[in-house]
Protein backbone atom coordinates (compact mmCIF):
# COMPACT_ATOMS: atom_id res chain seq x y z
CA UNK A 1 0.00 0.00 0.00
CA UNK A 2 1.35 3.07 -1.02
CA UNK A 3 2.13 5.97 1.24
CA UNK A 4 0.05 9.49 1.25
CA UNK A 5 -0.07 11.82 3.79
CA UNK A 6 -1.43 15.88 2.95
CA UNK A 7 -1.28 18.77 5.26
CA UNK A 8 -2.51 22.18 4.57
CA UNK A 9 -1.49 24.40 1.86
CA UNK A 10 1.93 24.14 1.00
CA UNK A 11 2.55 21.30 3.44
CA UNK A 12 3.76 17.64 2.50
CA UNK A 13 2.66 15.74 -0.24
CA UNK A 14 4.00 12.06 -0.45
CA UNK A 15 3.25 9.54 -3.29
CA UNK A 16 5.74 6.84 -3.93
CA UNK A 17 9.50 7.63 -2.61
CA UNK A 18 10.07 11.65 -2.48
CA UNK A 19 12.78 12.34 -5.04
CA UNK A 20 15.50 15.28 -4.32
CA UNK A 21 18.97 16.13 -3.45
CA UNK A 22 20.37 14.16 -0.41
CA UNK A 23 17.33 12.62 0.80
CA UNK A 24 15.96 10.63 -2.12
CA UNK A 25 18.22 7.41 -0.86
CA UNK A 26 16.14 4.78 0.25
CA UNK A 27 19.58 3.93 2.74
CA UNK A 28 18.90 7.67 4.17
CA UNK A 29 19.53 7.41 7.76
CA UNK A 30 16.85 8.51 9.95
CA UNK A 31 18.82 10.57 11.80
CA UNK A 32 19.57 12.79 8.71
CA UNK A 33 15.89 12.83 6.97
CA UNK A 34 14.64 13.79 10.05
CA UNK A 35 17.12 17.07 10.39
CA UNK A 36 16.09 17.90 6.87
CA UNK A 37 12.27 17.80 7.46
CA UNK A 38 12.69 19.84 10.72
CA UNK A 39 14.48 22.37 8.69
CA UNK A 40 11.27 22.28 5.92
CA UNK A 41 12.65 19.99 3.54
CA UNK A 42 9.19 18.08 2.60
CA UNK A 43 10.79 15.68 0.72
CA UNK A 44 12.49 14.35 2.96
CA UNK A 45 9.04 13.76 4.94
CA UNK A 46 7.81 12.26 2.17
CA UNK A 47 10.80 9.29 2.34
CA UNK A 48 10.06 9.15 6.46
CA UNK A 49 6.37 8.52 5.57
CA UNK A 50 7.18 6.04 2.66
CA UNK A 51 9.78 4.13 4.92
CA UNK A 52 7.20 3.82 8.19
CA UNK A 53 3.67 3.74 6.45
CA UNK A 54 3.56 -0.24 6.25
CA UNK A 55 4.63 -0.22 10.14
CA UNK A 56 2.35 2.62 11.23
CA UNK A 57 -0.65 1.00 9.00
CA UNK A 58 -0.43 -2.24 11.00
CA UNK A 59 -0.25 -1.50 14.26
CA UNK A 60 -3.27 0.33 13.27
CA UNK A 61 -4.97 -2.34 11.57
CA UNK A 62 -4.68 -5.07 14.23
CA UNK A 63 -5.32 -2.82 16.98
CA UNK A 64 -8.46 -0.63 15.44
CA UNK A 65 -9.82 -3.00 12.33
CA UNK A 66 -9.90 -2.55 8.23
CA UNK A 67 -12.16 0.14 8.04
CA UNK A 68 -10.68 3.68 9.67
CA UNK A 69 -7.24 2.11 9.31
CA UNK A 70 -5.83 4.03 6.20
CA UNK A 71 -7.72 7.33 7.64
CA UNK A 72 -6.18 6.87 11.12
CA UNK A 73 -2.36 6.31 9.44
CA UNK A 74 -2.97 9.30 7.27
CA UNK A 75 -3.86 11.23 10.43
CA UNK A 76 -0.82 9.81 12.25
CA UNK A 77 1.54 11.10 9.93
CA UNK A 78 0.17 14.32 10.14
CA UNK A 79 0.10 14.89 13.61
CA UNK A 80 4.13 13.44 13.43
CA UNK A 81 4.90 16.48 10.70
CA UNK A 82 2.85 18.87 13.09
CA UNK A 83 5.03 17.73 16.02
CA UNK A 84 8.26 17.15 14.94
CA UNK A 85 10.00 20.65 15.71
CA UNK A 86 9.33 19.80 19.10
CA UNK A 87 11.30 16.33 18.31
CA UNK A 88 15.00 15.75 19.40
CA UNK A 89 16.84 12.75 17.70
CA UNK A 90 18.54 10.85 20.55
CA UNK A 91 19.68 7.34 18.99
CA UNK A 92 19.43 5.16 16.20
CA UNK A 93 15.60 4.02 16.82
CA UNK A 94 14.35 7.47 18.44
CA UNK A 95 12.34 8.58 15.59
CA UNK A 96 11.13 5.10 14.93
CA UNK A 97 9.57 4.41 19.06
CA UNK A 98 8.65 8.46 19.07
CA UNK A 99 6.65 7.66 15.26
CA UNK A 100 5.12 4.36 16.91
CA UNK A 101 4.19 5.71 20.34
CA UNK A 102 1.74 8.54 18.43
CA UNK A 103 0.57 5.46 16.30
CA UNK A 104 -0.55 3.31 19.75
CA UNK A 105 -1.91 6.55 21.43
CA UNK A 106 -4.04 7.39 18.55
CA UNK A 107 -5.40 3.87 18.16
CA UNK A 108 -5.79 3.76 21.83
CA UNK A 109 -8.12 6.97 21.74
CA UNK A 110 -9.93 5.64 18.99
CA UNK A 111 -10.80 2.60 20.69
CA UNK A 112 -11.89 4.81 23.52
CA UNK A 113 -13.79 6.47 20.84
CA UNK A 114 -15.69 3.33 20.33
CA UNK A 115 -16.36 2.44 23.37
CA UNK A 116 -17.68 5.39 24.70
CA UNK A 117 -20.41 5.23 21.38
CA UNK A 118 -20.95 1.64 22.38
CA UNK A 119 -19.28 0.25 19.58
CA UNK A 120 -17.02 -1.95 21.43
CA UNK A 121 -17.10 -4.36 24.35
CA UNK A 122 -14.09 -6.03 26.67
CA UNK A 123 -12.67 -5.31 29.94
CA UNK A 124 -12.67 -1.72 31.20
CA UNK A 125 -10.25 0.85 30.16
CA UNK A 126 -9.31 1.62 33.51
CA UNK A 127 -8.19 -2.34 34.38
CA UNK A 128 -5.07 -2.11 36.75
CA UNK A 129 -3.05 -5.51 34.90
CA UNK A 130 -0.13 -5.34 36.39
CA UNK A 131 1.73 -3.05 38.92
CA UNK A 132 5.07 -1.46 38.87
CA UNK A 133 7.18 -3.11 41.61
CA UNK A 134 4.93 -6.32 41.42
CA UNK A 135 6.61 -9.72 39.57
CA UNK A 136 4.48 -12.24 37.40
CA UNK A 137 5.02 -15.95 38.18
CA UNK A 138 4.24 -18.28 35.05
CA UNK A 139 4.49 -21.63 33.78
CA UNK A 140 6.56 -22.60 30.88
CA UNK A 141 3.85 -20.85 27.99
CA UNK A 142 2.03 -23.33 25.13
CA UNK A 143 3.75 -21.44 22.16
CA UNK A 144 0.90 -23.40 20.07
CA UNK A 145 -1.51 -20.76 20.59
CA UNK A 146 0.94 -17.21 20.61
CA UNK A 147 0.00 -15.07 18.09
CA UNK A 148 3.44 -14.92 16.83
CA UNK A 149 3.15 -18.62 16.09
CA UNK A 150 -0.49 -18.60 14.81
CA UNK A 151 -0.46 -15.63 12.62
CA UNK A 152 2.50 -17.96 10.34
CA UNK A 153 -0.58 -19.69 9.00
CA UNK A 154 -2.12 -17.75 6.17
CA UNK A 155 -5.35 -19.26 7.23
CA UNK A 156 -5.72 -17.76 10.70
CA UNK A 157 -4.75 -14.75 9.88
CA UNK A 158 -7.76 -12.82 9.94
CA UNK A 159 -8.58 -15.03 13.23
CA UNK A 160 -6.23 -13.36 15.24
CA UNK A 161 -6.56 -9.85 14.07
CA UNK A 162 -10.10 -10.52 14.89
CA UNK A 163 -9.58 -11.97 18.61
CA UNK A 164 -6.99 -9.30 19.42
CA UNK A 165 -9.49 -6.82 18.55
CA UNK A 166 -11.35 -8.65 21.67
CA UNK A 167 -8.69 -7.16 24.52
CA UNK A 168 -8.08 -4.39 26.11
CA UNK A 169 -6.48 -1.37 24.09
CA UNK A 170 -3.24 -1.59 26.38
CA UNK A 171 -2.91 -5.34 25.52
CA UNK A 172 -3.55 -5.02 21.78
CA UNK A 173 -1.21 -2.14 22.16
CA UNK A 174 2.21 -5.02 23.53
CA UNK A 175 0.91 -7.62 21.61
CA UNK A 176 0.91 -5.55 17.88
CA UNK A 177 4.09 -3.97 18.56
CA UNK A 178 6.28 -7.09 20.35
CA UNK A 179 4.29 -10.32 18.17
CA UNK A 180 3.10 -9.03 15.31
CA UNK A 181 6.02 -6.06 14.44
CA UNK A 182 8.32 -7.96 16.21
CA UNK A 183 9.77 -5.17 18.32
CA UNK A 184 12.55 -6.26 21.04
CA UNK A 185 10.62 -5.48 24.66
CA UNK A 186 13.18 -2.63 25.41
CA UNK A 187 11.73 -0.20 22.12
CA UNK A 188 8.67 -1.58 23.15
CA UNK A 189 8.51 -0.48 26.37
CA UNK A 190 9.94 3.22 25.02
CA UNK A 191 6.99 3.50 22.44
CA UNK A 192 4.03 2.80 25.13
CA UNK A 193 6.30 4.45 27.82
CA UNK A 194 6.39 2.10 30.84
CA UNK A 195 8.83 0.65 32.43
CA UNK A 196 10.73 -2.85 30.67
CA UNK A 197 9.44 -4.88 34.09
CA UNK A 198 5.83 -3.28 33.54
CA UNK A 199 5.92 -3.91 30.06
CA UNK A 200 7.14 -7.89 29.84
CA UNK A 201 4.34 -8.12 32.76
CA UNK A 202 1.90 -6.79 30.22
CA UNK A 203 3.08 -8.75 27.26
CA UNK A 204 2.71 -12.20 29.84
CA UNK A 205 -0.91 -10.73 31.00
CA UNK A 206 -1.74 -9.90 27.25
CA UNK A 207 -0.50 -13.44 25.53
CA UNK A 208 -3.00 -15.24 28.41
CA UNK A 209 -5.60 -13.26 27.59
CA UNK A 210 -5.63 -13.85 23.88
CA UNK A 211 -5.15 -17.39 24.65
CA UNK A 212 -8.12 -17.40 26.16
CA UNK A 213 -9.74 -15.83 23.85
CA UNK A 214 -8.64 -17.87 21.04
CA UNK A 215 -9.82 -21.28 22.81
CA UNK A 216 -13.11 -19.69 23.05
CA UNK A 217 -13.01 -18.87 18.92
CA UNK A 218 -12.37 -22.43 18.26
CA UNK A 219 -14.33 -23.71 20.58
CA UNK A 220 -17.30 -21.83 19.11
CA UNK A 221 -18.05 -19.74 22.00
CA UNK A 222 -16.55 -16.06 20.62
CA UNK A 223 -18.27 -14.50 17.95
CA UNK A 224 -15.76 -12.67 16.07
CA UNK A 225 -16.49 -9.64 13.23
CA UNK A 226 -13.69 -10.29 10.51
CA UNK A 227 -12.97 -13.39 11.04
CA UNK A 228 -12.82 -16.52 8.37
CA UNK A 229 -16.49 -16.84 7.47
CA UNK A 230 -17.82 -14.52 9.58
CA UNK A 231 -16.47 -15.73 12.80
CA UNK A 232 -17.80 -18.40 14.61
CA UNK A 233 -21.12 -18.46 16.37
CA UNK A 234 -21.59 -19.22 20.56
CA UNK A 235 -23.13 -22.54 21.09
CA UNK A 236 -25.39 -20.91 24.17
Amino acid sequence: MSARVFVGAGGVESKGLAQSAGVGDRDCPDAYLVNAAQAGDSAAFGVLVERYHRQVYGIVYRMCGPGEAEDLTQEIFVRALQALRHFKYQGQASFRTWLYRIAVNASINELRKRKRRGLVTGPSLDEVIETESGTVTRAVPDESQMPHVIVERQEQKEAVRAVLRTLSPKHQAVLALVDLEGMDYEEAARTVGCPLGTLKSRVARARDAFAAQYRRYLQGTLMLEGAPGGGRKGRG
